[in-house]
């Protein structure tokens, strides 16, 4: 099971399949069921996984490559990093974890930092953060640890929870290359853990939310409230299946008179980082998926794609994926200090697909692009010719 997480392809075979697993358990009477549509779409999706998880397997694209980037490269972006982001609190005049402790309003992290900047320097980050843990993994340099756990400071200092997250999970893939067989004992352990934490999670959920209300909005079943399971496992429930609920929802009820296929190039193809500063300028109408209520926000990777072409949407949009993971592969080959943290970002876009189009969250794909770019150079000697 563990080898396979070293797939990205086998990664969004087990991810959904998860998702349909617990889509299954039927505690809320709020979500649709699944039409046959959907299960075809799905299919489609899984065989053509299936293909290329063999295919990439049996060429040897994807191997543990170690990573021998210099220091010194490490070092000067980390200062790069840092110096940015001093210039943005100077630009803001606000630390929003200061802001916080001290009890004053601040500024939403939402709305933090310079235009255009902000989204590239969370991406370079989150990238930086990546590819240290990667170097450390492979080199056990200490400075280079050292540079991998510092550069979560500033996602504290901006509260920003999205690059700690990213962070963790990315580093995460990436420590599967490197680990060789777990144990089963081991892997116990690692099950007793994770159950744990989706149960503090459910936790937290409660306390949050004042106890009896999340079940009765999302109108769980009878079934569910009167059987053993432990109540605060609803909360992966909800947000692990609502995303399929939200894609089955749009596609009951969401009427596509016109395609607007500029509108899904745009919006569904292009970072944000682009779409959300020129969007409102070139008036390209940006169309939503339909929720099932509105405190649950996410429809997969596919909905709003439906939203825009209707059926078309969500094939053409999984083939133009399919495409950017073959292309980044190929790219940034196994030979490269950079292909192991490539594989590790592509895991994690794959795997949170489940909830939204990962490719186009400027603070995560641009983490391809930054993977591509290093790994173009790194073999590249810069000559200057005189005379």
């Amino acid at each position: 099971m563990f080898r396979l997480l070293r797939n990205p392809f086998f990664i969004y075979i087990l991810g959904f399949t998860l998702a349909f697993f617990v889509y299954a358990l039927d505690w809320s009477e709020i979500y649709p069921s699944l039409t046959t549509e959907v299960k075809i779409f799905f299919t489609i999706t899984f065989i053509t996984f299936i293909f290329f998880a063999i295919a990439v397997h049996q060429l040897k694209l994807i191997r543990r490559a170690p990573a021998t980037t210099k220091q010194k490269l490490i070092t000067i972006c980390f200062y790069l990093i840092i110096a940015l982001y001093f210039l943005e609190f100077l630009y803001e005049r606000d630390v929003p974890l200061l802001a916080k402790l001290m009890g004053r309003p601040g500024i939403d992290y939402k709305e933090f930092g310079i235009p255009l900047l902000h989204g590239t320097l969370i991406s370079f980050n989150s990238f930086l953060i990546a590819h240290s843990f990667t170097v450390y993994m492979s080199t056990k340099r200490k400075k280079a640890l050292t540079y991998y756990l510092l550069l979560y400071v500033p996602a504290l200092f901006i509260l920003n929870r999205s690059i700690i997250v990213f962070g963790l999970l990315t580093s995460l893939f990436i420590y599967m290359h490197f680990i060789g067989r777990i144990k089963v004992k081991n892997q116990l352990k690692l099950a007793v853990l994770a159950f744990t934490a989706l149960f503090l999670f459910g936790v937290v959920g409660n306390l949050r939310s004042g106890g009896d209300y999340i079940y009765t909005q999302s109108k769980a079943t009878k079934d569910f409230m009167e059987s053993s399971m432990p109540k605060e496992f609803y909360w992966t429930y909800l947000y692990v299946a609502s995303p399929l609920a939200n894609f089955q929802n749009t596609i009951n009820k969401k009427s596509v008179g016109e395609y607007d296929f500029m509108g899904f190039v745009f919006y569904e193809n292009l970072p944000r980082i682009i779409s959300k500063n020129l969007g409102g300028p070139l008036q390209v109408e940006r169309k939503d998926l339909v929720r099932i209520v509105p405190w649950l926000t996410v429809g997969t990777t596919y909905a709003r794609s439906f939203s825009y072409l209707g059926w078309y949407g969500p094939y053409l949009l999984f083939f133009s994926n399919l495409l950017v993971y073959l292309m980044v592969i190929y790219l940034v080959p196994r030979r490269s200090s950079y292909h192991t943290t490539t594989i590790g970002v592509l895991s994690v876009i794959v795997l949170l697909n489940i909830f939204t189009n990962m490719l186009i969250v400027t603070g995560i794909s641009f983490q391809l692009a930054y993977c591509v770019i290093f790994a173009f150079f790194e073999r590249k000697k810069i000559v200057l010719k005189t005379g």
